[in-house]
């Protein structure tokens, strides 16, 4: 075979190899083609596919019907959460709220109460409060003695020389250790029973302070 003939042969193949090379490189490139040079409307279904198949974790409380945490689409609104977490009670004060407002993750999402509604419920509690508090007051206040709890007309005249500790501790300002220090020192052979309220004293504990308080509701038997 003549070289020149050779020569041409050679640069045919070369040629062709060239031109395959190029077909599948350009047919690798299509099948990769990036986001960014597809058309603008396809770009926004793939981006808006990827952000539906992404989801964040916030927490939604306050006045709504089923307050918790919650797994939603990273691409949602604060409204969309809200509706996961049951909607909206009535007294939620919406307004408040930037519902259109991008949640992201660990967000923690809650509904403000109305303030009338708030007052309102203050109130009621108050009310209740107060109301427990004047029933209470009024059952302790006693019949004979103005300002004195009606529970103290049950302790009044306790024999201290009979009476066992339990019954003691029913007089005001006396605990469980006071009391057993007045048996205690009754039945003390230096110091024996008592023959006044004055000797109430001679218990550790006891002073004068505490002896008035304690004299209107003790008897020596």
């Amino acid at each position: 075979m003549q070289p020149k003939a050779k020569k041409l042969i050679f640069i045919a193949i070369l040629f062709t190899g060239c031109v395959i090379t190029s077909l599948i490189s350009t047919n690798d490139k299509e099948k990769t083609l990036p986001v960014s040079s597809l058309p603008q409307s396809a770009q926004g279904a793939v981006t808006s596919k990827a952000a539906q198949t992404k989801t964040v974790r916030v927490q939604v409380s306050g006045a709504v019907l089923e307050p918790g945490i919650y797994d939603v689409p990273a691409s949602c609104r604060v409204e969309e959460a809200i509706a996961a977490a049951g909607g909206l009670t009535e007294n939620a004060d919406s307004e408040r709220v930037n519902l259109v407002r991008k949640v992201r993750d660990g967000m923690q999402i809650r509904v403000p109460v109305q303030k009338a509604a708030w007052t309102s419920r203050t109130q009621r509690k108050n009310a209740q409060v107060t109301a427990g508090y004047s029933a209470s007051s009024t059952k302790k206040v006693g019949s004979t003695r103005a300002g004195t709890e009606k529970n103290n007309s049950a302790v009044q005249r306790v024999r201290i020389n009979s009476a066992s500790a339990g019954e003691l501790q029913q007089l005001p300002g006396i605990g469980p250790a006071l009391a057993q220090r007045i048996v205690d020192t009754r039945n003390s052979r230096n110091s024996g029973r008592f023959t006044s309220a004055d000797d109430l004293l001679r218990v550790p504990g006891i002073g004068k302070a505490k002896l008035a308080k304690l004299r209107d509701y003790v008897e020596v038997d």
